[in-house]
């Protein structure tokens, strides 16, 4: 699977999950936005197991990439800078289980930060599906 395929189904698995949850949780607490301990949100959506059955499956690389992507989305740095982030990114997780499991800690807003981030690529005109081409350029 492409780069850009699986995270435009991150992106839709995300939305879904955002959308459950900001339809559930003010009918669940009564003071929300303000959640008080103890207070049962009820199930997750569906979509959070189909997500990361998504990211378990994909292969390594992808798993890294779409991290990298989330990190850009985020404003965490830059186009110019994907190349030493992605390296940075597979030392500080050596194994891309954990790498998933950190960015899809961000929950509801990881189809933001997986949007925000394909857009920043492609206005600098990378190509994600080439995106190991384009790090390995900027070394």
């Amino acid at each position: 699977m492409k780069v850009s395929e699986a995270a435009k189904r991150a992106i839709v698995l995300a939305e879904a999950i955002r959308n459950y949850w900001d339809a559930e949780l003010p009918k669940r607490h009564p003071n929300y936005p303000w959640i008080r301990s103890g207070e049962d949100s009820g199930p997750p959506p569906p979509e959070e197991k189909k997500l990361r059955e998504l990211f378990s499956r994909l292969p390594e690389d992808t798993v890294y990439k779409l991290v990298l992507i989330a990190y850009l989305g985020r404003g965490d740095f830059g186009t110019k800078e994907l190349s030493h982030q992605y390296e940075t990114l597979k030392a500080t997780f050596e194994k891309p289980a954990v790498a998933a499991s950190q960015i899809l800690g961000k929950g509801p807003v990881l189809g933001e930060y997986l949007a925000e981030g394909l857009e920043e690529l492609e206005k600098s005109g990378i190509d994600v599906d080439n995106l190991t081409l384009a790090v390995e350029a900027q070394k």
